[in-house]
């Protein structure tokens, strides 16, 4: 890139980013890391579109008829973490593709052409995951579960969008965004230099990664017009067709890695263009990429924004190895509010005058069982400090405080519920076991999926509302029929709401039912004993090998006993090792299908 590419940033990323038109609200939506839970916001995901699509239909209807017209809805983005991100990933794929939505009954053509419910209910279980196939002569494995399947899936999912016919969606922005975090074990390093003559510099380096992605859509969709690709982006587009091309290579890294939950599943390599980070760490409120900022001549921040690539010069293909997402940024609301607003300073609108909102979708909002408060051995805090340095690393106070505010009309959040004293991730199969249990029974993810479903129709309904004072509702968009129909009071909160989404169709005339709690024949005892059996005699021993080259590759006599009792150990524990991996998986599921019914909690 040219040394005056600083003008190009500062046009392509404008700290504010203009409204749109009165009478049109944009939603954005940001997904948290959820692990097999990523059912549960498949499903809310399922029920958005349902809605979107109903309520154009509703407004193309009305337009025909000479009616009121109501409002318009626009997404300009998906953004997420780690399962979330992978929803995002899909949502960017399909936004363009007609898919009908999956209700509780759907008809197996039904299901398997839906490609949320493919891609987290119907195609991933843990029995692929506890295969072999990642096993390769010479080479050692990358993670604790064979993850061949979920590259499988991705294929699936790039291949099925090819064929399918493109939907009408006039309330999707194109380009469209999405924005999908990783963890970058390599990192972007920067250097802040000193004044006073010194040569030395401070060296840092930034972990907490992301790809932003622009997809544009099939003109078919009838989308609106949104800004054309930035620098710095990475272009999304039908090249992801091909099989074994570059462009899916790339996208299938990012998809997975964002969801690499480290040592469980394989870290990818994300490559990218070097350029894509030129001055993206200047992209913040307090940044130097003001409205007002002065280009010309080149100021002394533009360097020092610059990553201080090692070495000179810096490679036109950045490589790094990426893990989870979610481990650095498991609410990317800071990179979706971005896309939403600019990268300026904002706070949160009063929902008598918002225009914009983000939802974030997660699953796991309970608290965390807590560090230690006592000394506990030699080693007993490496733990509780990884742990500390992540729930820290997710710490968003003012965000999470916003949603929670029903006086706020620009942050929403929606989180598992099964009714009183039954919600969050006590709500969902998938709560248990640090949120693998979904991958062990499909009959878990099947729950959580329509769950989704259930509290995504009754969120739109009663929870996504603004005050019918609101200009959204102004004018002769909203007659006073329409008030009554949808209209609705939130508790604590003066006057009548409206909407931001009404419902249409189906979504409006029969209510979700609550899905059957899973019961204890739903888990496959037997299969998955033998299954885990399986898997540990290749996982144990490349454990156990990986700890030799680490702590004894030396030659002589002593590493060589100590490589030998290493491997004669592992044989001797391996049995018990599967027996108590078995034992916890199978004690999580007895107390999932113990549940009593209206009353259960778990964090």
């Amino acid at each position: 890139m040219a040394e005056d590419d600083l003008a190009i940033w500062a046009r392509d990323y404008p700290a504010a980013r203009a409204p749109k038109p009165a009478g049109t609200f944009e939603l954005a939506f940001c997904m948290a890391g959820a692990v097999s839970a990523g059912a549960y916001t498949a499903g809310v995901l399922d029920v958005v579109f349902e809605a979107l699509d109903a309520f154009e239909a509703e407004r193309a209807g009305r337009a025909r008829s000479g009616q009121a017209p109501l409002h318009r809805v626009q997404v300009p983005v998906f953004g997420g973490a780690s399962a979330g991100g992978m929803c995002a990933a899909i949502a960017a794929i399909f936004a363009d593709r007609a898919f009908a939505p999956v209700r509780a009954g759907a008809s197996a053509e039904t299901r398997a052409a839906n490609p949320l419910w493919r891609a987290w209910v119907q195609d991933i279980d843990i029995a692929p995951m506890l295969g072999t196939r990642d096993v390769r002569p010479g080479l050692p494995i990358e993670s604790l579960l064979d993850c061949t399947i979920l590259e499988e899936i991705v294929d699936r999912l790039l291949d099925q969008a090819q064929t399918m016919q493109t939907a009408r969606r006039p309330w999707l922005a194109s380009p469209l965004r999405a924005v999908l975090t990783l963890s970058n074990l390599r990192g972007v390093p920067y250097a802040l230099g000193f004044e006073g003559g010194q040569s030395f510099r401070h060296w840092m380096s930034q972990h907490a990664d992301h790809v932003r992605y622009a997809i544009p859509l099939d003109p078919a969709t009838e989308a609106a017009a949104e800004d054309a690709p930035k620098v710095g982006e990475a272009l999304l587009d039908r090249a992801v067709a091909a099989r074994g091309s570059e462009a899916r290579q790339d996208f299938m890294a990012v998809a997975l890695g964002t969801g690499g939950f480290p040592v469980a599943l394989a870290p990818r390599v994300l490559r990218r263009p070097v350029a894509d980070y030129r001055y993206r760490a200047g992209l913040t409120p307090t940044g130097p990429f003001r409205e007002d900022a002065v280009l010309d001549p080149r100021p002394a921040w533009a360097d020092a924004v610059m990553p201080a690539w090692r070495p000179l010069p810096a490679p036109e293909r950045y490589a790094a190895l990426c893990v989870d997402g979610g481990a650095m940024n498991n609410e990317p609301l800071d990179l979706v509010r971005r896309v939403l607003v600019g990268h300026g300073a904002s706070t949160p609108k009063p929902s008598e005058v918002a225009t914009r909102a983000i939802l974030l979708i997660d699953p796991f909002v309970n608290p965390g069982k807590p560090g230690p408060e006592a000394p506990s051995g030699l080693i007993g805090s490496i733990m509780p400090l990884f742990n500390a340095l992540v729930s820290n690393a997710r710490f968003k106070p003012e965000d999470l405080a916003a949603a929670a505010d029903p006086r706020i009309g620009s942050r929403f959040l929606i989180a598992p519920s099964r009714g009183a004293d039954w919600e969050a991730e006590g709500a969902i199969a998938a709560g248990h076991l640090g949120g693998f249990m979904g991958f062990f029974a499909e009959a878990y993810r099947v729950h959580d999926f329509l769950l989704g479903r259930r509290n995504a129709q009754r969120f739109l309904r009663q929870v996504l509302v603004l005050p019918e004072t609101n200009p959204l509702f102004g004018g002769d968009r909203w007659p006073e029929d329409d008030r009554r129909r949808w209209g609705v009071t939130r508790e604590g909160v003066p006057g009548r709401h409206l909407p931001v989404v009404p419902l249409c169709g189906a979504l409006d005339t029969v209510d979700e039912a609550l899905p059957k709690w899973p019961v204890a024949t739903d888990y496959p005892a037997a299969r998955i004993a033998a299954l885990v059996e399986q898997r540990a005699g290749v996982a144990v021993p490349a454990l156990a090998e990986a700890a030799i080259a680490m702590m004894l590759s030396r030659r002589g006599f002593w590493p060589g006993l100590g490589r030998f009792g290493v491997r004669t150990l592992e044989k001797l524990l391996r049995p018990r090792l599967v027996e108590g991996v078995v034992e916890r998986v199978s004690a999580e599921a007895a107390k999932l299908a113990a549940a009593p019914q209206g009353h259960r909690r778990v964090g």
